[in-house]
């Protein structure tokens, strides 16, 4: 199923999303490398790696050129890169223009409801924590990579985790692919259920995406609601 919007509408002017997601085009635009191999070299020295994460150290190059993360660590590629600032910017970055559209016309549809009811600041620590989490998970579940982590997807994970605790009966309306694509509408709570087992079998078939991010973003965002009590809404 694709999500195309939801039938709840916002009260308040969604200011953090759109900045988040301003920021994310301009950065997709007017930073990252249009070249395809300046665009890796970027994300290297720049977004969140786990073999960085887990040793805390930059990568080497014997590290790399030797693709193992337990080769000594001497003659680090980027010696100024922040990794703790790697962590932050690996939410802003994205692979090509279909990844920025589904992760960004997803925060769009969830995070809107959110920040409407958390608060602007409240929201605004929502999505540090559940991105930094998320990528904390990926790189512990996959602690000998040194494949660069990027996109928003644990973020819009986290937001559909809290949309699913908030508004569990908002319904969605969706596109479902059955020799066609047809419209529809289905309540929140279904098509995560949904969404959660196709992570399964996203993890089954393809390792270029980071289900570990999007699940742990989901649970954490879920919990983080659920044991702050924040209030359901019935919609």
């Amino acid at each position: 199923m694709i999500p195309i919007s939801d039938i709840n509408p916002a009260k308040n002017t969604p200011v953090i999303s759109r900045i988040f997601m301003i920021s994310a085009v301009l950065i997709f635009i007017l930073i990252q490398p249009k070249n395809q191999i300046e665009l890796i070299n970027f994300f290297y020295q720049y977004s969140a790696i786990p073999c960085e994460i887990v040793n805390f150290a930059p990568l080497s190059e014997s590290q790399f050129y030797n693709n193992n993360c337990f080769y000594d660590q001497f003659k680090i590629i980027f010696p100024e890169k922040n990794l703790y600032l790697s962590v932050i910017f690996a939410n802003f970055f994205h692979a090509n223009f279909l990844h920025i559209l589904g992760n960004l016309w997803s925060f769009w549809i969830f995070g809107n409801n959110v920040e409407d009811k958390l608060g602007k600041l409240n929201y605004l620590f929502f999505l540090l924590i559940v991105g930094m989490t998320s990528i904390i998970s990926h790189a512990y579940l996959n602690q000998d990579s040194l494949i660069p982590i990027v996109g928003a997807s644990g973020i819009v994970s986290g937001l559909m985790g809290a949309y699913v605790y908030m508004f569990p009966n908002a319904k969605l309306l969706v596109l479902v692919p059955f020799g066609f694509l047809f419209p529809t509408t289905i309540k929140a709570k279904f098509f995560m259920i949904f969404w959660f087992i196709s992570q399964i079998f996203i993890a089954l078939g393809d390792q270029n995406i980071s289900w570990e991010a999007h699940v742990g973003g989901f649970i954490f965002g879920y919990l983080l609601l659920r044991i702050f009590s924040n209030k359901r809404y019935n919609v």
